[in-house]
This record gives C-alpha cells, structure tokens and sequence, in this order.
C-alpha cells in the first residue's frame, strides 16, 4: 500500500523551492538551480547532502545539481544557462529542468510513498504551456542520486496524470494565505474581494490581479523591474567604483551570478583590500524599487478599488517598503504566514495539492455555483401565462 506524500515544486530562476507534507509533517528543501555535465570523472567531497550528482543508470553521464553544479561550472556554462531560464518561456523542455524537476522531488520521497505535485509556470507561459509541462512531467521516473560520500542511490516514482496539478506561480501564494495547513479554506475573504497578487521573483514581476477565483487581469513586468535589475546596475556601478579606487584606473567586472555573496555580505575584496559596497547595494534597489512600484500604482490604477495587495516571491524582501509605503493597510506579506517569503509559492502548491487530492466532490460543487441560469416555467398553450402562480395571484388581487 503506497502512502500518499503531497509536494509543491517550485522551480525558479535563481533555485528550485519544494515544500512536502508526508505523514501530518511538513519538510521544506532549497537546491541552487544550476545543473552541468561532469566533466572532471571521478570526484570525491565531504559528507555534505548539498553536494548532489544524478544519473540514469550506471555507467551513464553524470550530472552535477545545486551548489556543486556552481561550484563546477565555467562561465560560458553559468551564462548559457542563466540566459536560458531568463529569456526562454519553454525552459521546462530542456534536460536541466528534467533533472531538477526529480532530484528535487525524488528527495522529497522515502519508502513507498506516492507523490500528489503541484508545480507552476510564470504568469506570461501558464495558459499557453501549462498542458506542454504535464505531459513532460506525466510518467515513470528512474534515476541515481549521490550525495556526498555517500554510494549511489536509485530513485523510482511515477508521477500520474490525476496526481499532478499546474497553476500559475502567483496563484500558488493565494492558496498559501487562503488554505489552512490540511488544504481546507481558512481565509473567504481572498476569494470574494478584489486580490493583486505580486509575485516579485528574480528575473520576473509578475502580477495577477482576481475577483473571487476569476484572474481579470493578469501581467508580467519580466526582465524590467525585478532583482535581475538591482544586480545589472549594481555589476554597472561595481565596475566603476573600482576604477575609481585603483589607482591605474583598471576597474573588476563582476558577473550577475556572483553578486549574491556580495548581495549578502555588503561588501568586495580588491587587490588585496576589502570595500564597503552597501551603499552601492541600497541605491540599486532604491532605483529599481521605485521604478516597480510606479509601474504597478498605474498598472492597478492606483489600487483604489483592490481589497488587498498580496506581495510575494524570493525577491519581495528588499522591494516590500516600498509597497508599504504606497499601498499601507492594503499590503498582505507572504512572508508573515509562517514561511519564508521564498517558499510561499512553494508551501502554497504542496497545500494545493492536498486539497485537489482530498476534495473528490468538488467538480459538481463548481458546477453548482457556477450556474447563472434560472428555472423558468414553459407554457403548454400559447397565450398562456407564463408567470408564477404567486405572481398570477398579486395580479388579480389588484
């Protein structure tokens, strides 16, 4: 007997973010998104879970994910990759994704255990590929996996078409907020006011704004006002700054891929002397952040009739004072509902999944409500009426 195990995969530009439930608990996982042939043969590291190789069958080509993938990589191979998933709506075709796709989900799993997966697409590529994703991902899938020091490992689930659900990355955040921790609908009031949901990630800005479940307005800012910028004109501002301290004027160019170290710590080492760049940081964000929320006030008309603004996304962070200071009580963070702002869209496909798998009555339900048609009598003869008996008692009562 298989032990059903519900995962929300959500495969991003910068990382892939899974959050499971199995057995009443919930598990959450983050694998940097970058996967490279080997081309090094036999390696050894440490003991470190995080240091990942994936291959169909022994003997076969071997592949390395994540932080080693990165640590592996030429530059040709981080640039060809990071422009692939930026620029290609169909990047779910390519074998990196494939890769990803299992050994984030197959992680996910232990013993015989049956996976019920939600994923999703950006908001621009949900409609015209979503039905592409599920027949890629539909089937048997078999493959090894090491870890560290660790021997190899077969891996073997089957992903069935009743068990795999695709929505659209700001949707995911919505069932996050509106469902509660089994899938069951917490919050109503999401589904009957008028919602924007801003899904602020690293190469995209994607918003979708609904009344009740109906998306009436759906539109994506990608590659204009989203983290890839603050990083272009941070790698921009970079350069220039250390032409401007290095006394032959010979500037260091700094590739997107590695700013996030620099991101993270506030500052670079230069021949041999190490800067404060945190100015640098705040002001690319500032110029972008503001350039968004300008976009957006004018794109939701002022939000003057939206009951809420839902800000979510990996890049939200750095962006949220600006929304504060825009739309104030309006704004709803993902990240105050118990989970990283990273893994919202993640922990809202794994409750999705739970509550597509759970609720079998639904579709009549629907159904149901969705009816806008009235009973209404048909006459027998013509020129009989065709009103009431209530209404045909009013009238002689006159």
């Amino acid at each position: 007997m298989t032990t059903p195990v519900y995962i929300g995969n959500d495969q991003g530009y910068y990382g892939t973010k899974v959050v499971s439930r199995t057995n009443g608990k919930f598990y959450k996982m983050f694998i940097r998104n970058m996967v490279v042939p080997n081309r090094v043969g036999e390696i050894t590291y440490n003991n470190d879970s995080h240091n990942i190789m994936y291959r169909e069958h022994e003997g076969d080509r071997e592949w390395f994910c994540g932080k080693l993938a990165i640590e592996q990589s030429g530059d040709d191979e981080l640039f060809d990759s990071h422009r692939r998933r930026l620029f290609s709506p169909t990047w779910f075709r390519e074998q990196e994704y494939l890769i990803m796709f299992r050994v984030s989900t197959g992680l996910m799993l232990q013993g015989n255990q049956e996976p019920v997966v939600s994923v999703a697409l950006p908001t621009d590529s949900y409609i015209d590929y979503k039905d592409e994703l599920k027949k890629r991902l539909v089937g048997k899938h078999s493959f090894e996996v090491k870890q560290g020091n660790l021997p190899w490992r077969k891996i073997e689930f089957e992903i069935k078409q009743e068990n795999l659900f695709v929505i659209s990355q700001p949707m995911a955040t919505l069932f996050h907020i509106a469902l509660d921790r089994d899938g069951r609908l917490l919050n109503e009031d999401l589904f009957i006011q008028k919602v924007s949901i801003n899904d602020l990630g690293f190469g995209t800005s994607d918003v979708e704004t609904l009344h009740g479940e109906t998306i009436i307005k759906r539109q994506s800012f990608t590659s204009r006002h989203a983290m890839l910028n603050v990083y272009q004109l941070l790698s921009k501002r970079l350069l220039e700054f250390t032409e401007n301290v290095d006394s032959d004027g010979n500037g260091k160019e700094y590739p997107i891929w590695s700013l996030p170290r620099i991101v993270n710590s506030g500052e670079i080492s230069f021949k041999g002397k190490v800067h404060d760049v945190s100015n640098l940081i705040q002001a690319s964000i500032k110029e972008v952040g503001e350039a968004l929320i300008d976009e957006v006030w004018n794109r939701l008309d002022y939000g003057d009739d939206i009951t809420f603004i839902i800000l979510t996304g990996g890049a939200s962070i750095p962006f949220k004072p600006f929304y504060r200071e825009r739309f104030g009580e309006k704004l709803i963070f993902a990240e105050d509902y118990g989970i990283e702002a990273q893994f919202a869209n993640g922990f809202g496909l794994c409750k999705f999944a739970q509550s597509k798998a759970n609720n079998t009555n639904s579709k009549g339900i629907i159904e149901a409500a969705a009816a806008i048609h009235q009973e209404f009598n048909v006459p027998e003869k013509v020129g009989e009426p065709t009103a009431n008996k209530k209404s045909v008692q009013r009238i002689k009562n006159k």
